[in-house]
């Protein structure tokens, strides 16, 4: 009978001097810690109905009646008391004109179809790389994980979108087929501009990585969500008035706290706040430590936005965990192989005994794979 320990692959942890691993330990267990003495505040929101939802939903559709989006913002939000500026308070206007087009059914059908194809992805780009019980599991959350967005009326979360969006791009993104993965990021980029740091992590592995033409082409969609950007900041100027209501900002400092808050909007969202402490940084660590270009990017995104909503993002942000929320969780799956490395690495265990040509990222006992598992 096969045991876990038959998986043997090596993650970047593996090659952890014992002073530094000892250090990944030490940050580990300090962010757990800081999660179990100051847990999140605020409950999950982002629910179909009520409050942000039904200002998007009503927007959608006096867009689906014939009114110019931006005259259909301005109305919504001076009636239900919402700020126009800054202009980020104004969403951008793709989701809108989607759900005008589609309709609240269609555009339901569409998001859910989109979480099925960023599910499957994600799966079968961590499934070949993994054995029993660890490869059901990542198959499971990325599953669940999905479930989320099935509810119906939750097409007018503008990150859910992005979110998924991002996923998938990352999921269908290879070395030598990565234009769709291009167009996806734009997409979820123009979608919310709080993707737009995908579009920066993607050009800057592309270019260190050596795939200059790939890098270009993410270069030329970040400048081109730029532009769109700017043309938005435009229209809500164009339609502000003096008396408009201001936001009270985002710079608000909300620390790991906040991060962990965005964590819940993901399937851990009916565990206990302690949970969530625990299982956040370990879902982390497995995504920094498993080997592949996949993996790095997946971490790279994750890290700039868990860094960014550190200062950035109030008490009532919390449903921005919807970017996180297809893909947080899958670490888990990855974590044990990363703690067992780490261990080992540190001193605490000892070595295993390797395989010759066995290298980072393959099974010891199986044969050496293609090398397009790790793109």
């Amino acid at each position: 009978m096969r045991d876990s320990k038959e998986l043997i692959i090596r993650t970047r942890l593996a090659d952890l001097s014992p002073r530094s691993a000892l250090g990944v330990l030490l940050a580990l267990l300090m962010l757990i810690g800081t999660g179990l003495a100051l847990p999140p505040t605020s409950e999950p929101g982002g629910s179909p109905s009520g409050g942000d939802a039904a200002l998007y939903r009503q927007v959608a559709a006096r867009v689906a009646s014939g009114q110019h989006y931006y005259q259909a913002a301005a109305t919504e939000h001076r009636a239900s008391g919402y700020p126009l500026k800054p202009f980020t308070a104004v969403r951008p206007p793709l989701l809108a004109e989607l759900g005008a087009l589609l309709g609240p059914s269609g555009a339901d059908l569409l998001l859910r179809l989109l979480a099925v194809a960023a599910a499957v992805g994600t799966a079968m780009r961590l499934a070949p790389q993994l054995r029993p019980p660890f490869r059901e599991i990542a198959i499971l959350l990325s599953a669940a994980a999905a479930g989320a967005f099935v509810q119906a009326g939750m097409w007018v979360w503008h990150e859910m979108w992005a979110g998924l969006l991002c996923t998938l791009a990352l999921a269908c993104r290879t070395e030598h087929r990565w234009r769709l993965s291009v167009a996806l990021g734009l997409a979820a980029a123009l979608m919310r501009e709080l993707a737009f740091p995908f579009l920066l992590v993607m050009a800057g592995t592309a270019w260190t990585s050596g795939a200059r033409r790939e890098a270009r082409a993410w270069t030329a969609a970040a400048a081109l969500a730029i532009a769109l950007l700017v043309a938005h900041m435009a229209a809500v100027a164009s339609i502000a008035l003096p008396g408009d209501v201001t936001s009270p900002g985002w710079l608000v400092f909300g620390g790991w706290r906040f991060d962990l808050a965005l964590a819940r909007q993901s399937l851990m969202i009916n565990l206990p706040p302690a949970v969530v402490a625990v299982a956040t940084p370990l879902a982390l660590l497995g995504w920094c430590a498993w080997p592949g270009a996949y993996a790095l990017r997946t971490a790279a995104l994750l890290g700039l936005w868990l860094a960014a909503f550190l200062v950035v993002g109030r008490a009532d942000n919390s449903y921005w965990g919807f970017l996180l929320a297809p893909l947080l969780p899958v670490g888990l799956a990855l974590a044990p192989a990363a703690l067992r490395d780490l261990a080992e690495a540190a001193g605490f265990r000892s070595p295993r005994t390797v395989a010759a040509g066995a290298r980072r990222g393959v099974l010891a006992s199986e044969p050496s794979r293609p090398e397009h598992i790790h793109r």
